[in-house]
């Protein structure tokens, strides 16, 4: 008995040694939660942990809820830095088409006010995590866990006039909403993109060639109307896809958090 208490004695030092020897990292949650701040957590730490100790509460609006990783602001700063080269060098090539012009202009300035994010799609409900293994990444160093509050309106931006931001209608269709906001003469006739507030993407098919099945979008959902292809063919075929991408990164408001 007493060769098993010291055996188990040891082993519980063992594993203290190993917890205390494990660096600390930092991660922080924001927004709509009961215990916002900075948490010092021992590497290891999955991310329904830091998620738990935040305690979103009954405002937290699951779908919209972000994470920020330090790691993915390079790669997405130049994927909008890109973006913007490929709108400048259209802008310079369409001086005699005024509606490239102006699409490339407005979409410019649109994406030059967006923040570059560092988010990664994933979902961050703490229960789910917890049931869904696969799903529960380790906590990375300066992780920030985002959870806005439920919006109420649906944005259509891109090939537009102006940014319009229009009331959340359920069942609505993506195409409805489009055709509150008047497009530009180089937008494309036949694509929609939906970016839904968990980050997801989906072209959909608009014209009677290419019509996709029935499609719905979510609170907070953008709706981006695409330039014609022809238009970028030349400089970036996969334009209006990394819009998309980039469009994706982007957080919904949350109480307390900037973007």
């Amino acid at each position: 008995m007493t060769t098993l208490r010291l055996a188990a004695l040891a082993w519980g030092v063992a594993v203290s040694a190993s917890v205390y020897a494990a660096p600390l990292i930092t991660a922080e949650v924001m927004g709509s939660v009961r215990t916002p701040g900075t948490l010092a957590v021992v590497s290891g730490t999955r991310l329904s942990d830091a998620a738990l100790a935040g305690a979103p509460d009954e405002h937290s609006y699951m779908l919209g809820a972000a994470l920020l990783r330090r790691s993915e602001l390079i790669p997405q700063t130049r994927l909008k830095t890109g973006l913007l080269f490929d709108l400048d060098v259209l802008e310079t090539r369409s001086n005699s088409d005024p509606d490239a012009v102006a699409v490339a202009s407005i979409i410019a300035k649109e994406l030059s006010a967006m923040p570059v994010t560092g988010r990664v799609r994933q979902s961050l409900d703490p229960r789910s995590l917890e049931i869904d293994l696969s799903s529960n990444q380790l906590v990375a160093d300066g992780d920030k866990l985002h959870y806005p509050t439920r919006p109420s309106t649906v944005d259509v931006l891109g090939a537009v006039k102006a940014r319009c931001s229009l009331p959340y209608i359920p069942l609505e269709q993506p195409n409805a909403y489009a055709r509150h906001c008047p497009a530009l003469g180089a937008a494309s006739k036949d694509d929609l993109f939906v970016v839904q507030p968990d980050g997801a993407v989906e072209k959909l098919g608009i014209a009677l060639w290419n019509r996709s099945p029935e499609s719905t979008v979510a609170p907070g959902a953008i709706i981006f109307v695409p330039l014609n292809a022809k238009l970028m063919r030349d400089i970036n075929p996969d334009f209006n896809e990394d819009v998309a991408r980039f469009l994706a990164t982007q957080v919904l408001d949350a109480p307390g958090a900037s973007k």
